[in-house]
């Protein structure tokens, strides 16, 4: 999704470090990406609307052999509730079984996964539809969109499609997105992450530039602004 926070200074550094990121993309980043693509193509053949969302060392490109891989999953559930293993089967099945054999079955090295989020599809359109329903899920599915790396993207598409000129829907969750976003940049784990793609590039004998170093340093001191 194009980021529909333009102005916001927040969004604009964190996108930006992500594109600076990128341009040193590892081996191993753009083999996990080609992973789970074959993984969703694999899915297609059973019907089911199901999409990720790439987060973390894989997002930023700087993934390495021993990293994890967090997604979120997009996946129509049969019901309109938050999915949770008790009420989505779906859930429990591409997570432990598909996820886990199909990495194994289309890629030379395993790795681990991590599902950090789901959101329920059928839920999100009903919220979209529905106003006051459920805006939080829909915040949840624009900051993904916004931040993340999309597999599968044309399954989400349409739910983008029908959101993207809410200027009134924006408004009223960007504060709470951008909250969301200094909070995150406060962890000491996300601090940690770039120290390591950072030593990752020197590594790799890399001359990182002083501007990359400086748009590190400005964007983990989000919350001073």
């Amino acid at each position: 999704m194009k980021n529909p926070f333009p102005e916001n200074q927040v969004f604009q550094k964190f996108l930006g470090l992500k594109d600076t990121f990128k341009q040193f993309t590892t081996p191993e980043s753009l083999q996990r990406t080609k992973t789970f693509a074959r993984i969703a193509r694999i899915m297609q053949k059973s019907k089911d609307k199901v999409a990720f969302d790439l987060l973390g060392s894989v997002n930023f490109g700087m993934a390495d052999e021993n990293s994890d891989t967090d997604i979120v999953i997009h996946l129509e559930c049969e019901h309109d509730d938050e999915a949770d293993y008790k009420n989505s089967p779906k859930l429990r099945f591409y997570e432990t079984l598909l996820l886990t054999s199909l990495v194994a079955d289309v890629s030379d090295k395993k790795f681990l996964i991590q599902v950090v989020d789901c959101i329920n599809l059928k839920r999100l359109d009903r919220a979209i539809h529905e106003p006051g329903f459920d805006e939080d899920i829909i915040a949840r599915f624009v900051l993904y969109r916004t931040i993340c790396r999309g597999v599968n993207k044309k399954v989400i598409r349409p739910h983008e499609k029908r959101i993207i000129n809410d200027k009134e829907l924006f408004l009223r969750i960007e504060e709470r997105l951008t909250d969301a976003l200094i909070e995150f940049t406060k962890t000491s784990g996300h601090s940690l992450s770039f120290q390591k793609y950072l030593n990752r590039l020197r590594e790799k004998n890399i001359n990182i530039p002083l501007s990359m170093v400086e748009k590190v340093m400005d964007y983990l001191n989000l919350s001073a602004d």
